[in-house]
């Protein structure tokens, strides 16, 4: 039976798996994808058919695997999985295994000296599909081993499941780069960079189709299919769109919104996620709008600054990339959690507003470095 990774492995940007009922857990070692981060964040042109096929592949490797083997994918379990009922992708089969073994994954990664480097693979090495079986068969091509066997850190689990529901290629790779920051809850990508890892370069020219037909698209759908959800915000250079900021929250059990918490948006209006981040997404902290009367210590300026502010959120909304991606959720709590202990330091005559700033200005510079 397949073991996977435990999200506790990769501190810097896995995705937890939800402990469930013990006759279900074998059931879902047997369907969890597990991928390297770079290959969550690379270049992927397939359609849904296609992604379905590669993630039940995906899902059926095992952690001490060292080689790929043959496997197959049933094409009855993957009308189940994906609760489709159209006989026509046993039609399909010839032209998904050539497609697959023409198709390109472009990964890009930065060298010890920190430049980018770009890579292009094939992902299977063979794909085949006999009429009347029923069945693709197909073999990973060695050089996606440090993206798919033996992963130690750096990689993003998911449930099969949720994956296989969603009707959009669009969808799908959203899903998969919420997962992947899922325990930071905060995902910040260029627009050239969401772009290119959605396939979107040379589509949707204008920015407000593209967060149409795309990003809100996939949002609706992610939130009523899966296990987490997204609200984002955009940053613009004047009136130029340069960042999605992606505000990530879990779902409960059965498929519903959790209560609001703190450290959450209070529901999923956009406008809502901006009033979180801040005034035109800069990060600021943003009071609910409620007057606040004048404390009488720093110890109480700090628990109201925590009760109108998500500190948590004003912070990760000014960190730059490349520290988001090298960072991990126990992190940021941590230098928030020094940085609130400086009580002393907030100046006697300050409101629950500068209490906040100077809370999240000093757990910043901490992670900054």
């Amino acid at each position: 039976m397949p073991s996977h990774p435990t999200a506790s492995e990769s501190p810097a940007g896995s995705s937890s798996i939800p402990a469930r009922g013990s006759e279900e857990v074998d059931s879902d070692k047997e369907n969890i994808v597990v991928k390297a981060n770079q290959l969550i964040r690379g270049r992927i042109n397939w359609t849904k058919l296609e992604h379905r096929v590669v993630a039940m592949l995906v899902a059926q490797l095992k952690r001490e695997d060292d080689a790929f083997e043959m496997q197959r994918v049933h094409i009855s379990d993957l009308m189940d999985m994906s609760q489709t009922s159209s006989r026509d992708i046993y039609n399909r089969a010839e032209e998904v295994c050539r497609k697959l073994l023409n198709q390109k994954v472009h990964v890009r990664t930065r060298t010890e000296d920190g430049r980018r480097m770009y890579q292009g693979y094939n992902c299977l090495s063979t794909c085949r599909y006999v009429e009347g079986s029923g069945y693709i068969e197909a073999k990973f091509n060695d050089d996606m081993k440090p993206f798919l066997l033996q992963l130690k850190r750096q990689f993003t689990m998911y449930r099969l499941q949720n994956f296989m529901q969603l009707s959009s290629q669009h969808s799908m790779r959203m899903y998969e780069l919420i997962k992947m920051r899922e325990g930071l809850r905060h995902l910040c990508l260029s627009v050239e960079e969401l772009r290119e890892v959605l396939c979107c370069e040379h589509t949707y020219e204008r920015f407000s189709d593209f967060r149409r037909h795309v990003l809100e698209r996939a949002r609706t759908e992610i939130k009523e299919t899966c296990d987490v959800y997204y609200t984002y915000v955009i940053e613009r250079d004047g009136r130029t769109p340069v960042r999605a900021r992606f505000l990530i929250h879990r779902t409960r059990e059965d498929g519903t919104p959790p209560l609001v918490e703190r450290e959450d948006v209070a529901d999923d209006d956009e406008q809502q996620a901006e009033e979180h981040l801040g005034e035109n997404g800069t990060g600021g902290p943003v009071s609910n709008g409620t007057a606040i009367a004048p404390p009488a210590s720093a110890a109480h300026l700090l628990r109201k600054a925590e009760t109108q502010y998500d500190l948590y959120a004003s912070i990760l909304s000014r960190l730059k990339q490349d520290t988001l991606d090298d960072i991990s959720r126990s992190t940021v709590r941590s230098a928030l959690r020094d940085s609130r202990e400086a009580a002393s330091a907030v100046p006697p005559e300050a409101d629950a507003a500068t209490a906040a700033e100077h809370v999240v200005r000093s757990a910043t510079k901490k992670l900054q470095g």
